[in-house]
């Protein structure tokens, strides 16, 4: 099974330079929980903005850059994500699709599952947003109530999404 994990701002940023536009420790936390023991899927420019291999979890890497490596036994480079995604929508074990914008856009027909950090703000310098999605096509399983980061004061709230209106 394939699911999205993503935090957007108000008007589906997810991005600015490189970086996350944003900074809510309580989202890394429930990043972390989420993916925990779990394979992840990003993009090459996704795994370089992480500190380094996550802990407990597996990523699988794509990327069109042929001569790109990475020697760790937690890390596998794929370079037909296309393929991937048709295999892997059909494993039993969760697969979480971090990022980026190209891999979301790429994996949201495949995925079941979106976990979505809601972030109450807009930011008008971002660069890269998360795909249109037709809403009306998935259901809510789960949402938090609004909280407000500590740390910059940021209202945001947990979402998770499934497809279909079961």
């Amino acid at each position: 099974m394939l699911s999205i994990v993503v935090a957007t701002g108000e008007n589906g940023e997810i991005g600015c330079k490189g970086t996350m536009p944003w900074h809510v420790p309580e989202d890394l936390q429930h990043f972390k929980e989420v993916t925990m023991g779990k394979t992840m899927l990003m993009g090459r420019k996704t795994f370089a903005s992480l500190p380094g291999v996550l802990p407990g979890r597996m990523h699988i890497v794509a990327t069109q850059d042929d001569s790109f490596q990475k020697q760790h036994k937690r890390v596998k480079i794929i370079h037909d994500l296309s393929s991937w995604l048709v295999q892997a929508q059909m494993l039993e074990e969760e697969v979480c699709v971090i990022g980026g914008g190209q891999i979301y856009r790429q994996a949201l027909p495949y995925v079941n599952r979106i976990y979505l950090t809601r972030i109450h703000q807009s930011f008008p310098l971002a660069d890269t947003f998360f795909p249109q999605v037709d809403w009306k096509k998935w259901s809510i399983e789960q949402i938090s109530p609004l909280r407000i980061s500590k740390e910059q004061n940021i209202p945001y709230e947990f979402i998770t999404y499934r497809r279909g209106n079961e």
